[in-house]
């Protein structure tokens, strides 16, 4: 009878042990680290119910507002609950993360990710997997699943599976790695605003932001992805009876080539106030925000990308 127990308790000590070197491993090493993992981490470590402005949404959330300036100046909390080119597929989930954590006084979702357009399908996996691979796998991960992954779900359910590969990026590609395992530490992250060193941007196009407001009504069709996106977006907000949401599309430098966005973007805001909530387009008349659309503007998602290797972590 001792036999038998000693047997079962070194075979549950090994399954154990290979459990916890695969947890570390698909949560320190083999993984996707870069700043959209530290971003979304980071959320997890704020203690509950400490925020008072929840941000959500693409890259423009984390390239236009910068929530330790926002403290400094006002005593607010805020974080950017954003990852880099956002699918408006995660927004509900997003939501529902932020909410399971905190009870913000106001919650600003700029919905970029409901204007793509047909060139950005052969993004979606990526732009899917920048949020599912970084939060816990729990029952809103399990239920976005569901809604969003028809291929490979154990995948996402373990992405060591999809990243085992990363072996050879070490040890030159540690910078994240380390800072993540450091915020777990302490228990917060300095990542909550942007990462930018200082540039002027020349714009090259003929910029349109000065006759937008002419286009006030111009409108294109929501992909049939993206409305639906949008719409269970805003089902689920109106089924919750939240009232501390507010929809923005933030400013952008629009040129000819991104005019399609703009003209979305007002097709957003009917499908927004079908549902009762209020639409702020900041895009249509720039002047209203004060900023310089020749001086203000910088691509921040590329300029991380650009600096990263020379940041200090």
């Amino acid at each position: 009878m001792k036999k038998h127990i000693f047997r079962i308790i070194r075979v549950l000590s090994l399954v154990l042990a290979v459990v916890l070197v695969v947890a570390l491993l698909q949560e320190f090493v083999l993984c996707h680290a870069d700043h959209n993992r530290q971003r979304l981490k980071g959320f997890f470590e704020e203690e509950k119910q400490s925020l008072d402005v929840v941000f959500l949404g693409a890259s423009e959330v984390y390239s236009d507002f910068a929530p330790g300036y926002a403290y400094e100046y006002s005593g607010m909390t805020s974080y950017l609950f954003a990852t880099q080119s956002n699918s408006i597929l995660n927004y509900k989930s997003q939501l529902k993360n932020i909410l399971s954590r905190q009870n913000p006084e106001l919650i600003v979702i700029e919905l970029n990710g409901a204007v793509y357009g047909d060139e950005e399908e052969d993004l979606k996996e990526a732009n899917l997997r920048n949020y599912a691979d970084n939060v816990p796998l729990d029952t809103v991960k399990l239920e976005w699943m569901r809604e969003n992954v028809k291929d490979n779900q154990l995948e996402y359910i373990f992405p060591l599976m999809k990243y085992h590969g990363v072996w050879s990026d070490f040890p030159n590609d540690m910078k994240y790695q380390k800072t993540i395992i450091w915020d777990k530490l302490r228990g917060y992250n300095y990542l909550k605003g942007i990462l930018n060193e200082t540039a002027v941007f020349q714009n090259t196009q003929r910029s349109m932001n000065s006759s937008l407001p002419k286009s006030a009504n111009s409108k294109l069709p929501l992909t049939e992805t993206e409305e639906r996106g949008l719409r269970d977006l805003l089902s689920y907000c109106q089924s919750e009876g939240l009232r501390n949401v507010v929809f923005a599309r933030f400013p952008h430098i629009v040129v000819r080539r991104t005019f399609e966005r703009f003209e979305r973007s007002n097709t957003v805001g009917d499908i927004v106030a079908e549902y009762g909530f209020d639409y702020i387009n900041l895009e249509r008349d720039i002047a209203q925000t004060g900023l310089d659309e020749f001086k203000d503007f910088y691509n921040l998602a590329e300029e991380v990308h650009r600096i990263s290797d020379r940041l200090p972590y």
